[in-house]
């Protein structure tokens, strides 16, 4: 590892020290932990289940850009459609 990269790594750690001195940080960083644990348990105990889950995301994902691309599309249209009225003027 250069440097840079342990001064980088070096200067995160200390800064995530830091932040621990607060009591409040410190217990949300242990129930965010908690929650990722047992998130990761679930995961490994019901692999399909998870790969469902995702899929059905991304399916939504999808179907959102879609309709953003379709609106952008809208708008692309009716400002031809304006500038166009403009210069026909």
């Amino acid at each position: 590892m250069r440097l840079w990269q342990k001064g980088v790594v070096f200067g995160a750690l200390i800064g995530f020290l830091i932040t621990l001195f607060k009591r409040e940080e410190r217990q949300y960083v242990f129930d965010q932990s908690k929650q990722a644990i047992e998130q990761v348990k679930c995961i490994y105990h019901h692999p399909t289940q998870s790969v469902h889950q995702l899929r059905v995301r991304l399916s939504d994902v999808t179907s959102g850009v879609d309709q953003f691309v379709n609106q952008l599309d809208q708008i692309e249209k009716k400002l031809s459609e304006r500038t166009e009225d403009k210069l026909n003027q």
